[in-house]
């Protein structure tokens, strides 16, 4: 008989690492931690991670995520501002650059910043050891223009990046691989002509797609410019053994820190879902008698 675990709980939040008009990232990284400990959740996949000195002082105040994966960019900073803390053992991770991939269409500024996003973004891809379970945290590049139609600047560029994803994601699986799960911030909208290409026509089951509510808080954007959700917790597995399940959003109010001021924890929504991962192999049977060979004596 096959024994499963209790569902564990799985996250993905962009921290809002860069320079804002929110608290500096240490001062909520203390609050959001500390609501992170008290939840949940196993597997917490963060974005914009951007300094070594910031995944230092999350991991201070992570005490029972005991399983850090990240890896060194040149600077020794988590390359591409990934970093995804765990309760459960991890395997060693690894990081696949989108280094390469180009913008097609825009003027020719706009294609060397593109160029250089790229260099520095792409996809920390790991396993939970022994569930074979593979776990993709990623942060493609950001459409600063609020149109996600076909014809925008970003439309090629946002596409090749989904693809290079997808493809880091593919020839990182095992064979026995049952599950994969990608967390992140994708920075494309779920209502636009990519979508489609995210969830891999169907591939991948997006638990938030019923609500479809957004992730990016509607007060820190720019006048006239609508919500929508940008940030994804997808899966592939067979649904029917390993459902997904209480699909939600944290911190989605104002907070009032140690400092008192009353703030956002970050300019994101965090998304959390629960699931059932692949049970534990069975321990190899030491019992058990080896067959005789009928070689000559």
């Amino acid at each position: 008989m096959v024994l499963y675990d209790p569902p564990i709980g799985v996250m993905s939040f962009n921290v809002g690492g860069l320079p804002s008009g929110l608290a500096p990232a240490k001062v909520r990284a203390v609050e959001f931690c500390r609501l992170i400990e008290q939840s949940g959740v196993d597997v917490v996949n963060l974005q914009e991670v951007w300094t070594y000195r910031l995944l230092d002082f999350i991991r201070a105040q992570l005490p029972s995520f005991g399983s850090v994966a990240w890896r060194a960019g040149l600077a020794g900073q988590p390359a591409g501002g990934l970093a995804s803390f765990s309760r459960l053992r991890l395997a060693a991770p690894r990081f696949v650059s989108f280094r390469g991939i180009r913008a097609r269409t825009g003027t020719p500024l706009f294609r060397v910043a593109k160029a250089v996003n790229s260099t520095l973004q792409g996809a920390l891809i790991f396993e939970i050891a022994g569930r074979r379970t593979l776990v993709g945290n990623t942060h493609l590049s950001a459409n600063r223009d609020g149109d996600w139609s076909t014809g925008n600047r970003h439309h090629t560029f946002q596409r090749a990046q989904v693809v290079a994803l997808h493809d880091a994601l593919r020839r990182a699986r095992d064979a026995d691989c049952e599950m994969t799960i990608l967390a992140g911030d994708l920075n494309i909208c779920s209502d636009s002509a990519l979508y489609p290409l995210v969830v891999g026509n169907g591939a991948w089951r997006d638990p938030f797609a019923r609500t479809n509510q957004p992730t990016f808080h509607a007060d820190l954007l720019p006048p006239n410019r609508i919500p929508r959700r940008i940030d994804y917790l997808l899966v592939t597995a067979d649904a029917e053994r390993y459902p997904t399940t209480e699909p939600d959003m944290l911190f989605t109010e104002p907070t009032r820190l140690a400092n008192g001021r009353r703030t956002y924890l970050s300019d994101h929504l965090a998304l959390t879902i629960r699931l059932q991962l692949p049970p534990m192999p069975p321990p190899p049977d030491r019992n058990r008698k080896r067959g005789t060979g009928h070689g000559r004596s």
